[in-house]
């Protein structure tokens, strides 16, 4: 080999000495990291086990850099990030520390509520066993097309949050449910204006969820006599919902068919001393109203006058009270009580409104029968049972005294079946009254659902 052979073949041999430069795959999968071949990070799973027909595990979730909030993102095999319903903000600092520091809707809130709904909140909209399936998984999963209910969803699970962690925390629940509520409220009227076979069983469960999330806010100065009014107004408005999509209801994923079956509980099952006092009432009514001629009401939105006897109208609410204490004594239908303002009608709720004194009384027994349910369970009208009891018994004692003496022995009877005494009723009534003015989140933010 002459000299000049040798000088050409030298660059040669240091060009093949040379090793070439690429790109280590620093996210790789187990398998790759193992097979020491390059990953190409696209998986689970990546290209190398769909080939090998292997099992891609990664030991962490990959993040993409250009992400805002470093939300994790999933890449598609053409190397583009997504980052759609598949992203999650990921929190800084102390997670600890930012749950208990919310001051609005987070994502990280929102999962603590779908967790609160389909493991607890679910349970007190069902009044038969049957509702258990539809309340905790089909409601929820239908709310994703239906953004007012999704949002009332989230409503009443942070007010039930609030119920069960210290007062410091309590009050960033409550604001979050009134934001949740306030804009699920405002599309929910929108939908209403619309309401077809398809969106009429979420049109319903909002406006009957929307009950419980009036009477479950902490209320501001005037008492619960107030929001009471508001939601008997709002079962009315449920009702109507329910009337007028009857078939569409009977054929849905709902069981109403099977709670309306059950509907019929005798008389006969109602304690005597519950079935006393309404006989008690009774003859309250015959006293005072049935001589009495016929009363006018003009009412605008129906452009219409409406004759009503109020000893007929008066006699028909005590039937469904009654109606509510035997349901209640059978068991058969959870919190079928709650339905009562509906029963009684919307006439009945403009009486309320109108501080109707007779109408108060009637009141004030159908808050006995909410003191008899499950506290655990419908935590959000047993709450203000005791109150709404005291404050009617102190309004009637104040503007209605002389009335108040002859209906004494029914007051003192709703009063014993709640646990107060006249002295308690009216210290609980004061109390409340100037607790709640200097409550951190009142009531008054919230906004009604026009349902009728």
């Amino acid at each position: 080999m002459d000299a000049e052979e040798c000088l050409s073949r030298e660059p040669r041999n240091k060009a093949m000495q040379k090793r070439r430069s690429h790109k280590k795959s620093r996210n790789g999968c187990q398998n790759c990291k193992k097979w020491h071949t390059k990953c190409d990070e696209s998986g689970p799973p990546c290209n190398n086990c769909t080939l090998r027909k292997a099992t891609c595990v990664y030991n962490r979730a990959k993040t993409d850099s250009s992400n805002n909030g470093g939300a994790l993102a999933i890449r598609r095999r053409d190397g583009d990030a997504v980052t759609s319903y598949t992203s999650l903000e990921r929190p800084t600092g102390d997670v600890g520390a930012l749950c208990g520091a919310y001051g609005g809707p987070t994502r990280l809130l929102e999962l603590e509520l779908m967790h609160q709904w389909s493991t607890a909140t679910y349970k007190s909209f069902c009044g038969i066993p049957e509702d258990g399936e539809y309340m905790q998984i089909l409601l929820p999963r239908a709310s994703l097309n239906y953004d007012f209910m999704l949002n009332c969803i989230m409503a009443i699970s942070s007010l039930h949050i609030a119920r069960s962690v210290r007062e410091t925390e309590s009050a960033r629940y409550v604001n979050a449910a009134l934001e949740f509520y306030n804009k699920g409220s405002s599309s929910f009227r929108t939908n209403l204006g619309n309401m077809n076979a398809e969106n009429c069983i979420i049109l319903y469960m909002f406006s009957a969820i929307a009950v419980a999330v009036h009477l479950a806010i902490p209320q501001g100065p005037g008492g619960v006599l107030g929001p009471v009014t508001i939601a008997f107004d709002l079962v009315n408005g449920s009702t109507s919902i329910g009337m007028m999509g009857m078939p569409w209801l009977l054929n849905s994923a709902f069981p109403l068919r099977i709670f309306l079956s059950r509907l019929g509980a005798p008389k006969e099952m109602i304690d005597a001393d519950s079935r006393a006092a309404l006989a008690r009432l009774g003859s309250i009514n015959d006293q005072r109203y049935k001589s009495t001629e016929p009363a006018e009401d003009s009412r605008e939105e129906e452009r219409a006058i409406i004759i009503v006897r109020e000893h007929e109208l008066y006699q028909m609410v005590i039937d469904g009270l009654e109606m509510c204490f035997a349901e209640e004594a059978r068991g058969l239908l959870k919190g079928f009580c709650s339905a009562f303002p509906g029963i009684a009608g919307k006439h009945f709720s403009l009486l309320v409104s109108r501080r109707d004194p007779f109408s108060l009384l009637i009141v004030m027994h159908w808050a006995v029968i909410l003191t008899r349910m499950d506290a655990k369970v419908w935590w959000w009208a047993i709450s203000i049972a005791e109150e709404l009891v005291a404050e009617i018994s102190d309004l009637l004692t104040t503007f209605h005294p002389a009335l108040a003496l002859e209906w004494g022995d029914a007051m003192s009877w709703t009063l014993q079946q709640v646990g107060l005494t006249w002295s308690s009723a009216q210290s609980l009534s004061s109390s409340s009254s100037s607790s709640s003015s200097s409550s951190s989140s009142s009531s008054s933010d919230i906004l009604s659902p026009e349902l009728v």
